[in-house]
């Protein structure tokens, strides 16, 4: 069996009946089984998230807590992100899937750089001001595959921008599925949607059209499948990371806290951890300037640890409704980085193709289920994964 793995970023509950109406993800969901409560992970940022969908495990096990490593005195736009598999502490589906021998390929896939599992992969990596594009992408990318397609294909693409860059992401997987060998799995990251509503607003019309993109898209891959005569032979997997709000309201966290108590904080968007050498203090200063911060929750030790926040994160905080915790002045639309108990936090999955139950619908799961799932369909081992198999959406 082959597995096609679609990621559509910054979808989730709220958008379902927009999405089930496209034709693309109707098909699916009619022809196989559909959750739209399933518990995504904490925080809901693209990067531990995605980390999680290939390993099945929190980000306490799995030590991508952040789509940054913490760099409090780096400028916000020269901070390094977690761009490297050799970042990831337990095995992912790609490493399960080349230890059984099955060629994999990967296009745009978060901490996914570097990937010895992946035949042909391009991942998600962005130079930073000063670097070069190119050489950075051949230095994280397959180089030698990179550079054919750009030969043959990067003239199409006329940016490296959303939504051409996820244009082009489609295209390569309609390439991977035509060339002499088809990849035995595939996973793709497509993030038209999360750039629009970062940029317009969730309910923006930029956003809403994003999702018809993404449906076409999706509708691009699965017609490569069944051109290539495989469609009987693949599980596709269709899942989503988290949803957005809008949050117009921007608080400079770190620069507040740093001032009254010397403590830092990263931001998660509409949420953020907290370090310093004296949590104590800044937990005080936090309680004293909760609504001038816009603070609504401020975890403590033991709800972090129970929501398998990162090792290192002892003290956190969510944002009010309509606020965010930004690294810098700047206009704000929708964002993402809330707690687990928002509706955005509740994501979607779509699983189709043997053995899979036609029309099912499945209550809920939780977001560290899918790896474990996929696995067991394509019997491959993922030991570590703390997610279960869903049972229920086999015949």
């Amino acid at each position: 069996m082959r597995l096609c793995m679609i990621s559509l970023d910054a979808v989730a509950q709220p958008d379902a009946d927009r999405l089930l109406s496209l034709p693309a993800l109707s098909a699916l969901a009619e022809n196989g089984a559909f959750c739209q409560n399933v518990k995504t992970v904490y925080p809901t940022l693209t990067y531990p998230i995605h980390t999680s969908l290939l390993t099945g495990c929190y980000p306490d096990a799995h030590g991508i807590g952040h789509n940054q490593p913490f760099q409090p005195d780096t400028a916000p736009n020269m901070r390094a992100w977690y761009w490297s598999a050799q970042d990831i502490r337990v095995k992912t589906l790609h490493q399960a899937a080349q230890e059984k021998g099955l060629d994999v390929a990967s296009i745009l896939w978060p901490v996914s750089g570097k990937n010895r599992a992946v035949r042909r992969n391009f991942p998600e990596v962005l130079p930073l001001p000063g670097e070069s594009a190119v050489k950075k992408m051949l230095q994280y990318a397959s180089p030698l595959w990179i550079l054919r397609m750009e030969l043959l294909y990067g003239k199409t693409r006329k940016s490296i921008l959303q939504p051409d860059l996820d244009d082009y992401a489609a295209l390569l997987c309609e390439k991977l599925y035509a060339s002499s060998r088809p990849p035995q799995v595939l996973t793709v990251h497509l993030v038209d949607c999360d750039s629009m509503r970062h940029r317009y607003g969730v309910e923006s019309p930029e956003a809403h059209a994003a999702m018809e993109r993404l449906d076409r898209r999706v509708g691009r891959i699965l017609n490569a499948v069944k051109r290539r005569g495989l469609w009987e032979d693949t599980l596709f997997c269709v899942v989503s990371d988290h949803g957005q709000q809008d949050a117009p309201h921007g608080v400079l966290l770190d620069r507040e806290i740093k001032a009254a108590c010397g403590a830092r904080a990263q931001s998660l968007g509409m949420g953020a951890y907290i370090f310093g050498p004296d949590l104590a203090l800044a937990l005080r200063a936090l309680q004293e300037h909760r609504e001038e911060w816009g603070i609504a929750h401020i975890y403590n030790q033991d709800e972090l640890r129970a929501l398998h926040a990162p090792e290192q994160v002892r003290l956190a905080v969510d944002a009010l409704p309509g606020h965010c915790f930004l690294d810098k002045p700047e206009e704000t639309h929708g964002e993402h980085g809330f707690g687990l108990d928002c509706p955005q936090a509740r994501t979607l999955l779509w699983l189709s193709g043997p053995g899979i139950r036609r029309g099912e619908r499945i209550e809920r799961a939780r977001l560290v289920d899918i790896a474990p799932t996929l696995a067991h369909a394509l019997g491959l081992s993922l030991s570590q994964a703390q997610g279960r198999v869903l049972s229920e959406a086999f015949d």
